[in-house]
């Protein structure tokens, strides 16, 4: 009796362990999206030809530039980051270029504000020109279908910084202050 139960509660253990696996793989945009995107296509060939890709499902992502209320809705002007199969941004420094979504919703400004990264599925409804500082770049607009915006990353200071903590008479002479983090040297 006791090892049937046994083998019960270990049966159960390795199906909770698989189930929290596969949770935690999953991609951050639904799987009807992210089944049925255009993946094969790179951002820069998307917008050197537009129109050869328009009605067609992308998942993209990036990092906000900037963010405005329209009459129909909210445009996000977003610099492209490479993804990961995920939906995760690679890397914030390489970019293929920059995109516009748009959605009828209205999306606050300060919360989807500069610097913020996000990941969109949407459809490919054409291309425009507009300003770029001083030059003309085509903007590719994507009608938003999902958007996920990343939370953003707390960076802590001292002492987290450093593994070990000096305390207050540290060498060579530094004095201890109370309500800082760590110690400070005499000028």
């Amino acid at each position: 009796m006791i090892k049937i139960n046994m083998e019960i509660k270990i049966k159960h253990f390795f199906i909770l362990c698989i189930l929290f696996l596969t949770i935690a793989c999953a991609h951050v945009i639904s799987k009807e999206y992210a089944a049925t995107a255009v993946k094969d296509i790179p951002f820069q060939q998307l917008i050197m030809n537009t129109d050869a890709y328009l009605n067609e499902l992308f998942i993209f992502g990036g990092i906000i530039a900037e963010t405005k209320i329209t009459g129909t809705g909210t445009e996000i002007e977003v610099v492209q980051t490479p993804l990961d199969r995920l939906g995760n941004i690679i890397d914030r420094d390489i970019s293929g270029g920059r995109f516009i979504i748009t959605t009828t919703k209205y999306l606050d400004p300060l919360i989807y504000r500069n610097g913020r990264d996000v990941t969109v599925a949407g459809i490919l409804t054409g291309s425009q020109k507009r300003l770029l500082g001083k030059n003309e770049y085509v903007y590719p607009f994507f009608d938003a279908k999902e958007l996920y915006l990343w939370k953003e990353e707390q960076y802590y200071r001292y002492p987290y910084v450093y593994p070990y903590w000096h305390g207050p008479f540290y060498y060579p002479f530094m004095y201890y202050e109370p309500f800082r983090h760590r110690p400070y040297m005499y000028p």
